[in-house]
């Protein structure tokens, strides 16, 4: 017969295993194993689930976990759900029962039979209150592994994403190139009606190449990422080639894009690819919003620490509800309908102006000017620097 001593001396031996309490003295793992339970699951259960009470925290001891997520590209598409990593024995589930606001982030099914330690979160969590060494072992455990686990998921999907896209990305651009060499009557030529259904097919083809590229960038943009390829460039240059990528669109909806420049535009510092990506981001977010026929300012105006950028529609605007979360990831407006877009433009303009030190703002042109309308103001300081300035400076320094 097993004790219950017998018991709890088993559970320490399988803590002392686990990847968080492995430094944690024999003291403290004989209290927590008082508060712990095990249990057994058959295949295609739900252990935890994403957004519920994050109550308990378990250890794998045999089996698999699969972690999901939700996952809705717009309000109008449907939640699925995505597996997002595995646990296996010795490993963690439901770390958000140590972390405010103690909602688990994701859900953990069973995808074979499993037998799990479960960890009381509400008594572990007043343990730990009380006995800030151990809680300092702890937490600094789970810091490390919280931090190789996203490491690990954004390089995989990084990883995945670019063998994805390069493999997309080769017949697009065959397609794009057979399209754009029959629209020029290079194979022969074309009735009206032909014209014009093989320019809304080349349209089609732009809006899926970009989304592709659009999707990568959003794995693999990081702030030093976009700073290493900081150089001078002329800004009236990177403007007029994001005008080029928006001819096509523009032309297909009778819009007249109106160019208001400086007098003279002066060379800045900054990421030349990526800024055309942020002006040619806010141009077809531009477009494809405002009516047939109407009209798209892009001005450009220096002050003196900082380059200015606006780009004003004629659309409807955005409700008021929605402009805190315009440049979230993945999320579109309420008013946007049927207009197709995956809500990454806008996020990925962000991400390029905040690695520039910059701000970008969005409101909407209010009625009584006698228009509406949505203006988008990118803000670029005038005093960043290259790579080699920056260490050049370090050597002076020291």
């Amino acid at each position: 017969m097993v004790t219950s001593q017998g018991i709890q001396s088993v559970l320490v031996e399988r803590l002392r295993r686990s990847e968080i309490f492995c430094e944690v003295p024999e003291e403290d793992l004989q209290a927590i194993a008082a508060f712990c339970d095990e249990k057994s699951f058959p295949e295609g259960v739900v252990v935890l689930e994403e957004g519920a009470p994050a109550s308990t925290l378990y250890v794998v001891e045999r089996g698999k976990l699969a972690l999901e997520k939700k996952v809705q590209l717009g309000r109008q598409s449907t939640p699925r759900n995505a597996t997002v990593g595995y646990v296996g024995p010795t490993q963690m589930a439901g770390f958000s029962t140590l972390t405010f606001p103690y909602t688990y982030s994701t859900s953990a099914v069973t995808i074979e039979p499993t037998r799990l330690i479960a960890i009381d979160g509400e008594s572990l969590r007043a343990y730990l209150e009380a006995h800030p060494a151990a809680a300092a072992k702890i937490m600094n455990a789970l810091a490390t592994l919280i931090g190789d686990r996203y490491r690990n998921a954004i390089n995989t999907l990084t990883y995945f994403l670019s063998i994805v896209s390069h493999e997309l990305r080769s017949p697009l651009a065959a397609i794009e190139n057979y399209l754009q060499t029959m629209d020029a009557g290079y194979a022969g030529e074309l009735t009206s009606k032909q014209k014009r259904m093989i320019q809304r097919s080349l349209l089609r083809v732009v809006d899926l190449r970009n989304l592709i590229g659009d999707v990568v960038d959003l794995a693999r943009m990081r702030p030093e990422q976009i700073q290493a390829d900081f150089e001078w460039f002329d800004p009236g240059e990177v403007g007029a080639e994001s005008i080029e990528d928006v001819r096509l669109a523009a032309a297909d909806k009778d819009i007249q894009i109106k160019v208001e420049p400086p007098s003279r535009f002066e060379p800045i510092v900054g990421a030349r690819r990526r800024m055309r990506q942020v002006f040619t981001n806010l141009l077809n977010n531009a477009i494809k919003f405002s009516p047939p026929g109407s009209k798209v300012v892009f001005r450009a105006r220096y002050e003196p620490d900082s380059l200015i950028f606006e780009v004003e529609d004629e659309g409807p605007g955005v409700p008021a509800e929605d402009l805190p979360h315009l440049f979230k990831d993945f999320f579109r407006a309420s008013n946007v309908g049927d207009i197709p877009g995956a809500g990454l433009g806008l996020s990925i303009a962000k991400k390029i102006v905040d690695a520039h030190d910059g701000e970008i703002r969005v409101e909407n042109i209010q009625p009584e000017t006698g228009r509406t309308g949505t203006r988008f103001t990118v803000v670029i300081p005038r005093d960043l620097k290259t790579p080699e300035m920056r260490r050049r400076e370090w050597s002076a320094e020291g």
